[in-house]
């Protein structure tokens, strides 16, 4: 590996030029963490919710393309016209069809797990992030297990009218979808494939929860990912971060697990986040990475090295600091000898250093702004002078308690460990909340007055 060239290319990157000052912070070229951008009108509001994602992820699962949205009254008509029906029946019939088609606000009704490969994009410049995003999660949860598929076909219905309509969709054509990013966090992309396809055995249930599942996976993983960036090299790709969560209908305060180690702390790790993707950017391109490797690969990649090659990537990297505070107009400062640890800690405070200046202020607080997005749509709640709160609804509370749960009934105890496995951690006033949610919903089997003795039903 030549460092010295890759070492011109970040340069070239950036758009260093030799006769003067300045350069042009540019992320995802060598690493591809997250589908965010740090302007305002790349970032996604989610005003009509998640369909759009959804229908993008979907189609990207089979592998297809949407050319136009679905027309429904079209699609009503040809129906009407090609099924021999007579004039005076037809009226009658195509409102049954607009009415098997259409939900209140005249939008296409999820009647089959196959719709949802017709959820058209937003309109605006919102469906750019919308389709980042479902690359996104196509990428890092689906992994090329073409298995998955097989739930959105077309030709499993045993309901006449679904068959009826399902025969005359068009409009998609293949599509070849090329790989961007790649999971960190195997477990949780492991945890997903599992739960979509005990999902999916249960149709009516899994038409209306899809979305909610395809969501908190997503709020989920870029949590997750980023609590382990702001820990660098200390973090563990092979457990979970414990973030607590409260529940909708629960008070809460200020001494509460959900307060301490919830939504506060993530914010916390993502004050800093682009300057992190930064770093990380230029550390991939300076080793010659084309996979994305976060901090704890870079230093398993350093540490691979020989002798030799270590002194000579630390050189480069010493050298490439010294260029980007010069160009970055920031004080000089004397490196010497130090460690690769110590060296990746001068490249970020110099990039932090940067960003404090008054015209990068901006960029670096938009950027994680795509978290609270999702989070404010879905999965958080302002709780006054506490403000916003990690929030679960009994809705998602019971969806995955479903996918935890599966056939068979399972102790308490182990439900809860389950739940800590897709990221939902509870304290104790939350759990007997859950308790009685359960007693209350007659999901309990109980064999005695003892917790661990305390059996929750299959709810699918």
């Amino acid at each position: 590996m030549n460092y010295q060239e890759n070492l011109q290319e970040l340069k070239g990157h950036l758009s260093i030029k030799e006769d003067k000052l300045g350069l042009t912070h540019k992320i995802n070229k060598r690493s591809n963490f997250f589908p965010f951008g740090t302007r305002a009108t790349e970032r996604s509001k989610f005003k009509d919710g998640f369909d759009g994602v959804l229908g993008e992820f979907t189609r990207n699962i089979c592998e297809v393309d949407l050319a136009q949205p679905l027309d429904l009254e079209k699609l009503v008509k040809e129906i009407s016209l090609n099924e021999d029906i007579n004039d005076e029946e037809a009226v009658y019939f195509q409102q049954i069809l607009r009415m098997f088609l259409q939900d209140n606000n005249g939008t296409l009704k999820v009647f089959h797990p196959h719709i949802f490969l017709y959820l058209p994009l937003n309109d605006g410049k919102q469906s750019k992030n919308e389709k980042d995003i479902a690359k996104f999660l196509f990428d890092i949860f689906i992994d090329n297990n073409q298995s998955l598929r097989d739930i959105f076909k077309s030709g499993n219905s045993n309901d006449l009218v679904s068959k009826l309509v399902l025969n005359y969709l068009q409009g998609l054509s293949e599509t070849k979808v090329e790989q961007k990013y790649s999971s960190k966090i195997k477990h949780i992309t492991k945890t997903f494939q599992e739960d979509l396809t005990f999902l999916s055995t249960h149709e009516d249930y899994f038409k209306n929860h899809f979305s909610l599942l395809v969501s908190y996976y997503y709020f989920f993983y870029i949590t997750q990912l980023t609590l382990k960036v702001a820990q660098r090299s200390k973090a563990d790709y092979e457990d979970i971060n414990s973030v607590y969560y409260t529940l909708d209908w629960e008070p809460t305060s200020k001494s509460r697990r959900g307060y301490l180690n919830g939504y506060p702390m993530i914010k916390d790790a993502y004050n800093n986040l682009l300057i992190d993707i930064n770093v990380l950017e230029h550390l991939n391109i300076l080793f010659g990475m084309n996979d994305s490797q976060q901090y704890t690969e870079l230093q398993s990649t350093f540490n691979s090295l020989s002798v030799e090659k270590q002194s000579e990537f630390k050189s480069v990297l010493c050298d490439w600091i010294k260029i980007y505070r010069e160009q970055m107009s920031l004080s000089p400062k004397t490196i010497d000898n130090e460690g690769y640890e110590d060296l990746v800690q001068y490249l970020y405070n110099s990039i932090l250093e940067a960003y404090q200046k008054p015209n990068m202020l901006g960029p670096r607080s938009r950027y994680p702004l795509s978290i609270e997005e999702i989070g404010k749509k879905y999965f958080m709640k302002t709780r006054g002078s506490l403000g916003y709160m990690l929030n679960v609804t009994q809705d998602l509370i019971l969806l995955l308690a479903a996918v935890c749960i599966k056939n068979e009934k399972q102790s308490l105890k182990n439900l809860f460990k389950e739940l800590e496995l897709r990221g939902l951690f509870f304290d104790r006033y939350s759990k007997e909340e859950i308790v009685n949610l359960f007693n209350k919903l007659n999901l309990l089997d109980k064999k005695s007055d003892s917790g661990d003795a305390q059996y929750v039903k299959p709810i699918l």
